[in-house]
């Protein structure tokens, strides 16, 4: 039997696939829901079109007040009505040997895993006290990621404000509530670092119970009947920690922290933009304030809201700038921190760059902080600006970025958190000097 020749039908079947991919890339981006379709260009890398910038309608912001700010680097914008935005924050630290200096730091992905905190936390706690890697929920989607605690768990229902929500269980402070299912256990062992490496003061935060049985390393600890957010001692100078829950209740997690420094909290939750902070209740957020104060607020989002499409972001301004006012009401003594985007890169017409709408979402970051009276800090140009992203995941032994153009890797967390502490310790230098001035 002749062998078969196949060319005509590969040949064929060839051209049927490019005709189809050519057909596709006359179909512009669109959504359906949450499914975004993007524009298929198989021709564009020879086809290369001049970039049209996106146009900004947004008018330049600028502070009442603005101090020098020397070079190398990027100052914090300061648009409270009397410039003292961050000194809640600065004046604690002078007392931080004595006292503790809490900062909760509410942001998505780029931060999840303490990939940024992690040495941001360290450096400060170096410097100005203290030890503990704060609070931790009662279950996380990044448990095995995070290197900075070991925590595992099992039998829990967890409603998030990414993911399943339920009246009957309000959201806590970090964005989840954990309830118990029957053989539910939750353990924390501490990492084997300096400031780590023990658990100095442990905290259960829950909500709504009813006569809850907590069982820590096998001591029992009842809760008694809660309407809102409460606090439990767990113990101290622990070397690692184990719950266990009967009865009905929402559980929000621990805290570790030492009685004077710096502690650092992490919420951050993968895929929220920020409005997600709407469904936790400014009640609970009030309350939480009144147990568990904080000096410095820190809102750092973008990566879920910028895309290579966006022209116009007065969708998001409509529900984030009410957010931020919020959280400002919600936390009427500490400092408050917008911190805009990051850079982000897509591919653009054949080229890797940054995305056009992420310089757009930054000044409308910058109108939102104004607008609120807080403060702002332009991550984007403390990284460097354009094309950051792309140069940082190029580095060939040790990127600081990954091939998604999106998120650090750790040696880029690293990276950051050394830009930023370097701005906290320059702007509590302008601090003392204003203060010695007086």
């Amino acid at each position: 039997m002749p062998a078969q020749n196949y060319l005509k039908q590969t040949l064929t079947g060839t051209a049927l696939v490019i005709a189809s991919l050519l057909a596709l890339s006359v179909i512009p981006a669109f959504d359906i829901g949450d499914f975004h379709f993007k524009r298929i260009n198989i021709l564009s890398d020879i086809l290369k079109k001049d970039i049209v910038p996106v146009t900004d309608t947004v008018k330049a912001m600028k502070p009442v007040y603005v101090d020098s700010c020397k070079t190398g680097i990027t100052c914090i914008e300061d648009y409270s009505r009397d410039t003292s935005g961050m000194n809640v924050f600065l004046s604690a630290l002078d007392s931080s040997k004595n006292k503790i200096v809490r900062i909760a730091w509410f942001g998505d992905s780029y931060v999840e895993g303490d990939i940024l905190l992690d040495p941001l936390r360290d450096t400060l706690q170096t410097i100005f006290g203290g030890s503990g890697v704060g609070f931790v929920p009662i279950t996380s989607e990044v448990a095995g990621f995070r290197q900075t605690i070991i925590h595992s768990f099992n039998n829990w229902k967890t409603y998030a404000i990414v993911g399943e929500r339920d009246k009957e269980h309000p959201l806590g402070p970090a964005g989840y509530t954990a309830v118990p299912e029957s053989g539910n256990t939750v353990s924390y062992i501490p990492e084997k670092r300096n400031r780590l490496n023990a658990f100095p003061n442990a905290k259960l935060f829950y909500g709504y119970s009813d006569s809850l049985l907590v069982t820590a390393n096998g001591q029992e600890i009842s809760t008694g009947s809660v309407n809102s957010i409460h606090q439990k001692n767990l113990g101290t100078n622990l070397s690692s920690l184990k719950l266990s829950v009967t009865g009905k209740g929402d559980l929000y997690g621990v805290t570790f922290e030492s009685q004077n420094g710096i502690c650092l909290d992490n919420f951050s939750m993968r895929g929220n933009s920020g409005i997600g902070l709407n469904y936790v209740t400014e009640k609970l957020y009030r309350d939480f304030d009144s147990i568990h104060p904080y000096d410095l607020i820190v809102l750092s989002y973008g990566l879920n809201v910028a895309n290579e499409k966006s022209k116009n972001y007065d969708w998001y301004v409509r529900s984030m700038k009410p957010t931020i006012a919020m959280i400002k009401r919600a936390f009427p003594n500490s400092s408050i921190l917008v911190i805009g985007c990051s850079d982000r890169a897509d591919k653009i017409d054949g080229e890797l760059q940054t995305m056009p709408s992420v310089k757009r979402l930054v000044d409308v970051q910058r109108k939102m902080a104004a607008d609120n009276e807080v403060c702002f800090w332009n991550l984007f140009e403390a990284m460097g600006g354009d094309s950051t992203m792309v140069n940082w995941a190029s580095i060939p032994k040790r990127p600081l970025a990954n091939k998604d153009y999106t998120h650090l890797t750790f040696h880029g967390g690293k990276k950051v958190a050394d830009i930023f502490l370097k701005t906290i310790l320059y702007e509590r230098e302008k601090y003392e000097r204003r203060k010695k001035s007086k």
